[in-house]
């Protein structure tokens, strides 16, 4: 027998009849604006959307900033050992960090102590063949120097691997297993083979800026300035292709693995030069602003492009169509992306950090099949027993009943929340047990507001009900 002062026995006692009797559901509403928002449920003959204020805006999420070297400049994800680089080009080091925003360790370039600017280090990349002996390493260039520094997985200086001079641009293939390095001095490009570490030179047409590379096929895109042309090379130096009338310099190139398009920023001009990769057509992208960096993220399938004149993020999907930019103060120059996490760097040379997060989405959302109740209560409607909230914060205050007979009168009533709170559970939770008799189909609706940055799990009980029983319901209310 249960003890009448018992609760928590007597709400098992309950739920245990509620589910031997009754179906359920359970979907969860987040509101994860900055403001509160009004939700409006079910009602699908009206075909209304959850929201009546249709706010949905993006933010950089999480945000977390952490100091790094002296100017901060390129950045590179390695997946060998799941974290991040960043070249401090005033510094002539590298901070290592993980995504979430701990610094590992910082490298000198040098083992020795040496005037700042002897490197300048400006970019770094990484061998991402899986299957090399060298996976993993990490390779900087650095501009004054003439060199590229060989970093391995335990953070030391293994040697330095001599180029051409002022270097200014290069890449790693993983088809090939090697580095492709361009200066600004000569019209060559010397390949560098890492388990050899043997150098080729090979000659191009004209002095280049800049490289990007298809890593699925191993073919390489080089700027000519001043002849305003992009030559396309295979690993075996085949010209594939010329893209003509690249008037302004490219700074920085991503490829999309979907699009099977290589993107380059054009310098000082708010738009983006799309090149396909598969029979070498190019078109031009317009940006609402002046690019800087661009990475392609794995997560999301999409191009990320930093602008510098608007402080925001650009993101370009597979078709060429930007998804909701976001806005952030703290770009200015590199950016690398964790493939699985979403986690976004980006470094700001002036203030010599990194600002790492995620792009959440500002919007209300509704999970665990709601859409395929409201479809299925519009043609087989249901009587409610009984409904559970339960909050992630604040408790909604009220639940507005709208009441639509088949004639169309309309007909609220509200439902104080705040009168059920459950004791059991610090009062963010709410058994209302006045819901019992409500009918959920195509007309009836359900309204309530939900604080910012909340999350709210309903648990609805419920019994199916015959269309005839309905309607002979609603003629009598008439």
């Amino acid at each position: 027998m249960i003890n009448p002062l018992d609760t928590q026995a007597q709400f098992r006692a309950f739920y245990k009849h509620l589910s031997k009797e009754f179906q359920s559901l359970q979907f969860v509403v987040t509101n994860s604006t900055d403001t509160s928002e009004r939700i409006r449920l079910w009602g699908s003959n009206s075909n209304l959307s959850i929201t009546t204020s249709e706010q949905s805006i993006n933010r950089f999420n999480d945000s977390v900033v952490i100091g790094v070297g002296n100017y901060p400049q390129g950045m590179v994800y390695n997946p060998a050992n799941d974290l991040f680089y960043v070249v401090n080009q005033l510094s002539d080091d590298v901070t290592v960090f993980d995504s979430r925003a701990r610094i590992i360790t910082t490298v000198a370039l040098s083992p020795i102590p040496v005037a700042s600017g002897t490197y300048s280090p400006t970019a770094i990349t990484v061998n991402t063949k899986e299957d090399s002996l060298y996976y993993g390493e990490i390779y900087v260039l650095s501009s004054v120097r003439d060199t590229i520094s060989v970093m391995t997985l335990n953070f030391t200086i293994s040697e330095e691997l001599s180029v051409i001079k002022r270097p200014t641009s290069f890449v790693y293939n993983p088809i090939d297993d090697a580095l492709y390095v361009a200066g600004i001095t000569e019209p060559n490009m010397f390949v560098i083979d890492i388990p050899t570490r043997s150098v080729e030179q090979r000659s191009i047409e004209g002095i280049p800026s800049t490289m990007g590379l298809d890593p699925d096929t191993g073919n390489v895109f080089i700027h000519i300035p001043e002849l305003e042309q992009v030559y396309v090379y295979d690993t075996i130096h085949t010209r594939l292709a010329l893209i003509d009338q690249i008037t302004r310099n490219i700074t920085a190139w991503a490829y999309h693995p979907i699009s099977k398009h290589i993107y380059g920023i054009l310098e000082s001009e708010a738009s983006l030069l799309a090149i396909d990769t598969l029979n070498f057509t190019e078109i031009r992208i317009a940006l609402s602003g002046i690019g800087a960096s661009i990475a392609y993220s794995t997560s999301e399938e999409l191009i990320y492009i930093g602008e510098t004149t608007n402080f925001q993020v650009l993101r370009l999907n597979a078709d060429h169509q930007f998804t909701d930019p976001y806005p952030i103060a703290d770009f200015e120059t590199g950016i690398a992306i964790h493939p699985e996490s979403g986690v976004v760097a980006f470094s700001k040379a002036t203030a010599n950090s990194v600002t790492l997060g995620r792009v959440a989405k500002q919007e209300v959302t509704i999970k665990e099949d709601y859409n395929e109740y409201r479809q299925e209560f519009q043609f087989s409607p249901a009587w409610v027993k009984h409904l559970k909230i339960i909050s992630s914060d604040q408790l909604i205050t009220t639940l507005e009943l709208e009441d639509v007979s088949v004639s169309g009168k309309s007909e609220r009533r509200s439902i104080s929340i705040g009168n059920y709170n459950s004791p059991q559970n610090f009062l963010n939770v709410a058994e209302v047990f006045e819901i019992e008799g409500v009918v959920i189909d195509g007309l009836h609706r359900w309204y309530f507001t939900i604080p910012s940055q909340t999350t709210i799990t309903l648990l609805i009980y419920y019994t199916k009900l015959d269309w005839f029983d309905v309607l002979e319901n609603e003629i009598e209310k008439r």
